[in-house]
C-alpha cells in the first residue's frame, strides 16, 4: 500500500517539475487522435499540473470535471489508504449506486458539452 502512495508522490512531483505545456514526453490522448474531439479525460494531467501549483482557474480551463472531482478521489483514496495502514487490510470504501451513476452521467454531459462550446472549456 505504501507502494501506491510512493508512486502517487512520485506523479505529483514529476507534474510539478515538468510541466505538460512546455515538456512532450506526456501521453497524447489516442481518442482526441483518432477523432478530433475531445474525451472526457483530455486536459486532465495538465488540470492537476495547475493545481498543483495552485492555479485553480487555469485547472478549471484546462478540464473542468477533473478539477472538481480531484478532491472527491483524493478523500477516496486516502480513507482507503488510512484503513490500510490502521487495520492492515485493503477496503474500498462503499459508495452509495447512485453517487456512481450521477458521476458517470456528469462526465458524459461534460465531454459533449465541451465538443459543442469549445470556448467554454
Amino acid at each position: 500500500m505504501n507502494g501506491g502512495a510512493a508512486v502517487g508522490l512520485a506523479g505529483a512531483a514529476l507534474l510539478y517539475r515538468f510541466s505538460p505545456q512546455e515538456n512532450s514526453f506526456y501521453p497524447r490522448c489516442p481518442f482526441y487522435a483518432l477523432t478530433g474531439h475531445l474525451c472526457p479525460g483530455c486536459g486532465a494531467t495538465r488540470a492537476v499540473a495547475e493545481l498543483l501549483h495552485g492555479h485553480v482557474a487555469a485547472a478549471l480551463h484546462f478540464n473542468a470535471a477533473m478539477t472538481l472531482l480531484l478532491p472527491v478521489l483524493l478523500w477516496y483514496f486516502a480513507k482507503m489508504y488510512w484503513t490500510a495502514v490502521r487495520e492492515d487490510r485493503v477496503e474500498w470504501p462503499q459508495v452509495p449506486e447512485p453517487s456512481w451513476r450521477i458521476a458517470l452521467a456528469c462526465v458524459l454531459l461534460f465531454a459533449v458539452v465541451r465538443n459543442i462550446v469549445p470556448a467554454f472549456f
